[in-house]
Order: structure tokens, then C-alpha cells, then sequence
């Protein structure tokens, strides 16, 4: 009896850490844009004018997860900084970029482009992880809006070490796949022409969601 007594006892005393462990609340990662993340490295595009980029509108339905890790639930850091940043980064094609503080229409020849994020998520098949980014952009010129366009992007990696940050990584992929889309579209916007509403870039063989 008194073996039985010190086996629960002990039972009890190996569960706590991993009651502990279940019941830890998750913190929101932090997303960081990373402009190495990339698959293919960023080709100049010619005939563009400056840019001016208002701070993105996070318009995703669920703002507080981005998919599902070992761990639990991936939280959401600041989704509206990472994709702005992404966006400032069309400088490495050759997109003379600046951040705008206001949404009045450009006096000038230079395009003022609005967005909203309206999906950015993750999940993963087998060891492979999946990311899909998804943009709505609205583009200003000086005669006001000249067209909403539609953008969608995925992104892939392996899942090496199980660790949350290696589906930020991912959504890192997802962005840089939309990127160039979005900077072969602006000879075009900038000349005040409209361009296709859809546009879709990613990996061959990714599973669209």
C-alpha cells in the first residue's frame, strides 16, 4: 500500500512540468520581414516612377493566428509593419520608394499605392511547410484611383527544426513571391495604363488554399 501511496505520489510530482508546459499561454511571434528569404533573387525593372507606400491595412479575418505549429496556435506579431516593410523593399528593383504619410492623391507624376492585407497564413504536409499572402493594392495617381488589383503569392520550405519561427521564414517566402509581380506591374501603372485585376506568383506544385 505504501508503494502504491509513493508511485501516485511520484506520477503526480513527473506531471506538474508538463501541466505547466500545456498550460502556458502563447505570445505573439514576432513577424519580421527578411528580404534574403527569397527564391530567386530580385530583377531590376525598368521604366518605373517614385513610389510612395501608406502603411498597410491589416483586413485579414482572423488577426489572431497564422496557422498551427507542434507547439499550438501561431499568434500574429504585427502583420501591417511586415508587409510595409516588404513593400519598401521593391527598392531592390530599382523602385524609387518612399513611405507616405497621407492618402491625399500625388500632385506630381508619382504613384501612391494603398493596401490591405486580407490573408496571411500557414500549414504544413508532411515536412514541408506552405505559406499564402494575399494582397488587395489600390493605385494613386495624380487623377485619382486608376485600378485595385488583386494579388496572391505562396511560399514553401522544409521544416527543418519544428521551430515557430521557421513558419515566419515561410510567410517571409510567400511575400517575396508577390513582390516581383507587383514591380513588374508598375511601368505600366506609372505611364497611368491599367494592368490584369489578378495576379498569382509562387512556387511549381504548391497546393493553393
Amino acid at each position: 500500500m505504501q508503494i502504491k501511496r509513493m508511485c501516485a505520489s511520484c506520477a503526480l510530482l513527473f506531471s506538474l512540468p508538463v501541466m505547466a508546459l500545456a498550460t502556458e499561454p502563447r505570445t505573439p511571434l514576432e513577424i519580421t520581414y527578411d528580404r534574403e528569404t527569397r527564391e530567386v533573387p530580385a530583377e531590376r525593372v525598368h521604366g518605373t516612377c517614385r513610389v510612395r507606400i501608406l502603411t498597410t491595412e491589416d483586413s485579414r479575418q482572423n488577426k489572431e493566428t497564422f496557422g498551427q505549429s507542434m507547439q499550438g496556435a501561431l499568434l500574429s506579431g504585427d502583420m501591417s509593419k511586415w508587409v510595409t516593410d516588404g513593400l519598401s523593399d521593391l527598392k531592390a528593383f530599382g523602385v524609387d520608394v518612399e513611405l507616405a504619410k497621407e492618402a491625399t492623391p500625388p500632385q506630381d507624376d508619382s504613384l501612391l499605392i494603398k493596401t490591405s492585407l486580407t490573408r496571411a497564413y500557414t500549414w504544413q504536409i508532411g515536412l514541408k511547410i506552405f505559406s499564402m499572402v494575399a494582397l488587395k493594392a489600390q493605385f494613386i495617381n495624380k487623377g485619382g484611383v486608376l485600378q485595385e488589383k488583386y494579388y496572391r503569392a505562396h511560399g514553401d520550405k522544409s521544416n527543418m527544426w519544428g521551430a515557430d519561427s521557421e513558419y515566419v521564414t515561410t510567410l517571409n517566402y510567400g511575400i517575396n513571391n508577390l513582390l516581383p509581380a507587383l514591380a513588374k506591374d508598375l511601368p505600366a501603372l506609372c505611364k497611368g495604363e491599367r494592368v490584369e485585376q489578378y495576379s498569382y506568383a509562387g512556387p511549381e506544385g504548391a497546393p493553393k488554399k
